[in-house]
């Protein structure tokens, strides 16, 4: 659609624009949050800035793993030159890696320097969706991620994507997503004004979007999504996340319940 955006003179990668903007946002957020909970500005900024590498290398290292086929395929055109190794690396990201990291990154700090984890993972939390909403709409503009094809007022054709074949109509699914986080977003602002049992925020959360992005998947047309035994990278990976998130929310209930 727009996979370069005009500003001032200067041509900027929208994805990368829209993805630094998120980050913005997300981190106002965690940060006014954190003000809130008595925890200084410092502490959480730092944190999140931990949380962003961890996220980058997260979503790098899955990425890279899930296309180690063709990456071996084309190992040759690849790492020709550096240049051409820096253009593969600079593209391509893989959401459930960055979350892994991003919590990894979070652990490790808050271990190294003795923070809260718990209490600093959950003001953390409503950040993810909004952050994850403008990336979304960074692959729009981009035109990675994109849709199935389909013959209806409801779908877009790109006329100058490096990514999703162009000419052809698809139906916006990153829109899509980028709206469900969005919808996340306030839910979980809205969960978060009550206080809440540790993990129980961050629950909620992977478990209506692992639910969210498994139906997802199944309206996505992009080819590096890896496919095994018939369901997406993606898809597997959200069956792990649901039963996750179902252990985070019900197993204290379920120790509490008594025994007959």
């Amino acid at each position: 659609m727009y996979p370069v955006i005009n500003i001032l003179g200067f041509n900027i990668a929208s994805y990368g624009l829209m993805n630094l903007l998120g980050f913005g946002l997300g981190i106002i957020l965690a940060s006014w949050r954190a003000k809130k909970r008595g925890i200084s500005f410092e502490q959480e900024f730092l944190l999140l800035i931990h949380i962003c590498f961890g996220v980058f290398i997260g979503a790098k290292l899955l990425f890279l793993v899930i296309n180690i086929d063709y990456i071996w395929q084309h190992k040759d055109i690849i790492f020709q030159s550096m240049d051409n190794l820096i253009t593969y690396l600079g593209g391509g990201f893989v959401f459930y890696g960055g979350l892994a990291g991003g919590i990894i990154a979070a652990y490790i700090y808050c271990h190294h320097y003795q923070e809260p984890f718990l209490k600093m993972l959950e003001i953390a939390v409503p950040s993810i969706p909004l952050i994850h909403a403008m990336g979304r709409i960074g692959c729009f503009l981009a035109g990675c991620c994109y849709g199935i094809h389909v013959n209806s007022w409801l779908g877009i054709t790109f006329t100058c994507s490096p990514y999703a074949p162009n000419g052809i109509s698809l139906f916006p699914v990153q829109l899509l997503e980028a709206g469900i986080n969005l919808i996340l977003f306030i839910v979980l602002l809205g969960c978060a004004r009550r206080e809440r049992r540790p993990f129980q925020l961050l629950g909620f959360y992977l478990l209506f979007y692992s639910l969210a992005r498994f139906i997802l998947e199944y309206l996505r047309f992009d080819e590096a999504r890896g496919i095994y035994g018939g369901l997406s990278t993606s898809q597997w990976i959200s069956i792990l996340v649901f039963t996750i998130a179902l252990y985070l929310l019900l197993a204290k209930r379920i120790k509490q319940i008594p025994s007959a």
